[in-house]
């Protein structure tokens, strides 16, 4: 499998494609992407994956795929993710032997030229992936196509994921609900990664504007004081606070 092979967001969710029932995993390929090679990577992207991604969400076996850029920069080098949104481990594995099945119809000379935009698109030895698992997700899907994400990274304490489950049903959950019911807010979870790397947890929602972020602080400000209060101690004493961090991404391609 010799092509670029992104097998899932979020990032995160496809959210565009939420018709279907929410991807229970999000694959995850970061890249940095030399200055100047923005328009040939997306044509990596195009000419390299898309046909195949098309396919097998018309087979539901993908729920949804897009690319996101960093709209907040961090100390982080890259650049570009994309992200697959996949029904099970099933439909990984159908997305491996899709493209697999691609790359052997291409001629000598189309793997060469797809080899050379990469090599000239892609810093080299700066892919790296993450594997989400959702556990809890929002069902409907956006009432506006989204344009952002905002991804807020935890890292939980040994031993308190499921007080960690508990906080997010208390408070986010019934918070995101409120807040999507206006519209410009969703779809909305929280995630694991299957590999621990620099976090342990997720939460994560698309937005179609950023006044939603207005919208999300306003639903907090209306808690009872005290209320709001003991969650924000409940989340102290179960994570490593600073260790948390918040970025905001832009969707420049979605499907």
């Amino acid at each position: 499998m010799r092509r670029f092979i992104p097998l899932a967001f979020l990032l995160l969710v496809c959210a565009s494609a939420f018709a279907q029932q929410p991807p229970k995993l999000t694959w995850l390929r970061f890249y940095q992407v030399p200055a100047g090679k923005d328009a040939e990577f997306m044509r990596l992207i195009n000419d390299g994956t898309k046909g195949v991604f098309d396919q097998l969400m018309a087979e539901k076996q993908v729920v949804g795929w897009g690319v996101a850029v960093p709209l907040t920069h961090n100390d982080e080098p890259w650049t570009h993710v994309v992200y697959v949104g996949l029904k099970d481990w099933a439909a990984a594995d159908a997305l491996v032997k899709a493209i697999d099945a691609s790359d052997a119809k291409l001629s000598p000379a189309e793997m060469k030229r797809m080899g050379e935009m990469a090599m000239s698109s892609i810093t080299p030895g700066s892919v790296r992936d993450v594997i989400l698992h959702h556990i809890v997700q929002s069902e409907a899907p956006p009432m506006a196509p989204p344009k952002y994400i905002g991804v807020d990274f935890y890292t939980i304490k040994q031993g308190r994921a499921g007080d960690a489950l508990a906080l997010f049903n208390e408070w986010a959950k019934p918070l995101f609900t409120g807040v999507a019911a206006k519209g410009k807010f969703g779809p909305w979870g929280f995630s694991t990664q299957m590999h621990v790397g620099t976090y342990t947890h997720m939460v994560w929602y698309f937005m179609s504007d950023l006044t939603a972020l207005d919208e999300l602080d306003a639903g907090n400000m209306a808690l009872e004081p005290m209320k709001l209060r003991g969650f924000d101690v409940r989340l102290r004493d179960l994570s490593e606070m600073e260790k948390q961090r918040t970025q905001l991404l832009r969707i420049v391609q979605s499907q």
